[in-house]
């Protein structure tokens, strides 16, 4: 056959016309799963504080050397996530410190990769399970959410301990919360999570099954803050 002036096998034409169709149909699904994962952050995450939105390693100001050494930790950690390696990490330490800033600012740098990311408030999360067992239309199922956080590449569980009450509380976690985070955890072995949470180890021991919480620190790096105090009232006058 004749194609463009020139002899051309009608064979070997439809092959390399299915090749290269092939080729830009793969190159558009990639790109298509690309912006899926990059929008995961912002359309799948729960976030309390809406202003962590806007987080970024720029817009956390150090001022104290735990500050400036923590904030320089957590750098340090991203350029570890983004050669590839894979571990826990925990961020630990009062109220209002920066624990979320910085895991957002984390994920956020991970986002700008095209790798899913998800940022979860786990208080949220849990009531929005509980809701949704008297609402048979609620899409927020236990789950829905057990699928979603154990699928992203990286995970933010914010503010571990949080739904059981203050800091200083001796309650220990119900059947329910513990069931949900084991099963995350469970299928997350392969895959880096960050937590942040006010409570010590300790407490948390008392607080949860302690195989969750030795399983949850496995391959564990930290960035503590025992100085540090709350930055989010500290120009309050009274």
């Amino acid at each position: 056959m004749i194609v463009n002036g020139k002899e051309s096998c009608p064979r070997c034409f439809c092959e390399k016309e299915n090749a290269a169709f092939e080729a830009e149909f793969k190159a558009e699904l990639q790109q298509q799963q690309a912006k899926v994962k990059f929008n995961t952050l912002a359309n799948k995450s729960l976030i309390q504080d809406k202003t962590l939105l806007d987080a970024t390693f720029d817009s956390y100001i150090a001022q104290t050397a735990e500050e400036q050494a923590n904030k320089q930790k957590a750098m340090q950690f991203l350029e570890r996530y983004q050669q590839g390696r894979r571990f826990n990490l925990w961020f630990n330490g009062k109220p209002g410190v920066g624990k979320s800033h910085l895991s957002m600012s984390i994920l956020k740098a991970l986002n700008s990769l095209h790798v899913s990311c998800l940022y979860i408030d786990i208080d949220d999360m849990l009531r929005k399970i509980r809701a949704s067992f008297n609402d048979k239309e609620s899409p927020y199922t236990e789950q829905y959410f057990i699928d979603l956080l154990t699928n992203v590449d990286y995970l933010v569980l914010d503010d571990l301990g949080a739904e059981t009450g203050n800091i200083d509380t001796n309650k220990q976690a119900t059947d329910f919360t513990s069931k949900v985070l084991r099963a995350v955890v469970n299928g997350r072995q392969d895959k880096s999570t960050i937590v942040t949470t006010n409570l010590s180890s300790k407490a948390l021991m008392n607080m949860y099954d302690p195989k969750l919480i030795s399983r949850m620190m496995k391959n564990l790096e930290t960035i503590i803050f025992t100085e540090t105090t709350d930055k989010r009232i500290k120009n309050i006058g009274f």
